[in-house]
């Protein structure tokens, strides 16, 4: 086992929504052999309970409570609860996400709301709720999943590429003002959820028990930013640095290279 991931991660206390599934499932695999105490919120208890069923060798402890990000009373109950079950708070991962498109011509305002009240409202609810236990500890980690969408607006998936703008801009400016506290901004390129099985284009598909090690190594480097794999990195802070012109042109190409076929 990597040193520096033992001496980072043994024995904290870490909170992860959307564990059920995805990401958030995988994290929960990578960080179970370090002897942790972990907090996994959803919507889907009966998943989360086969999980930590399936890790109970490992010496963690799991908490588990059915949740949805979307209302703000239960995001705060269960994160105050399982700060009382677990004495304090070390690491959290603002983690829950959905995808969808919403292009002009394939408008729907309840997919829109979805989007805003899951990706953005709901990693508010989870980040802020957070941060009042993290700065009274004057220490903790807080983790958001941004995604590569975040580089521009994205044609056909703007409101996406808002929520997960919306987190990183957030995160940066919680870590201005709260400097004692560690903040990482995770941007995943395209990995082997459920949330991108629909786009015929996925580039440099990673599995999620890969990008789970990737990020928890991130987090424990201290990076401030990680954005994986190494090739979308380079494409990312490329396609930043297009003029708008050039920028827009490009991005009305990929709308049909990315739609489902």
């Amino acid at each position: 086992m990597n040193r520096r991931l033992t001496n980072y991660w043994n024995g904290k206390t870490i909170l992860i929504t959307g564990a059920s599934s995805g990401l958030g499932y995988a994290l929960v695999e990578a960080l179970a052999p370090y002897r942790v105490h972990l907090g996994l919120l959803s919507r889907r208890v009966e998943l989360m309970q086969e999980l930590a069923n399936k890790l109970h060798a490992s010496g963690s402890q799991f908490w588990i409570r059915a949740c949805d990000v979307q209302k703000r009373a239960e995001v705060e109950n269960a994160i105050t609860d399982f700060v009382k079950a677990a004495g304090r708070l070390d690491v959290a991962w603002v983690n829950s996400g959905i995808g969808g498109e919403t292009s002009y011509r394939k408008w729907d305002w309840n997919r829109v709301e979805s989007l805003i009240d899951t990706n953005l409202k709901g990693a508010l609810y989870t980040a802020h709720t957070c941060l009042q236990y993290m700065a009274r500890q004057n220490h903790g980690t807080l983790v958001g999943i941004s995604s590569v969408a975040a580089m521009r607006g994205l044609a056909a998936r703007p409101i996406y590429s808002i929520t997960k703008l919306g987190i990183a801009y957030y995160l940066e400016a919680m870590a201005a003002e709260l400097p004692q506290l560690q903040f990482t901004t995770i941007y995943p390129g395209f990995v082997d959820t459920a949330i991108n099985r629909g786009n015929p284009r996925r580039l440099w598909l990673m599995t999620p028990e890969r990008a789970a090690q990737l990020m928890i190594t991130a987090v424990a480097k201290r990076q401030r930013e990680y954005i994986y794999p190494w090739q979308m990195r380079w494409i990312f802070r490329l396609v930043r640095l297009l003029p708008a012109g050039i920028y827009r042109w490009v991005g009305g190409k990929m709308i049909e290279v990315s739609r489902p076929q």
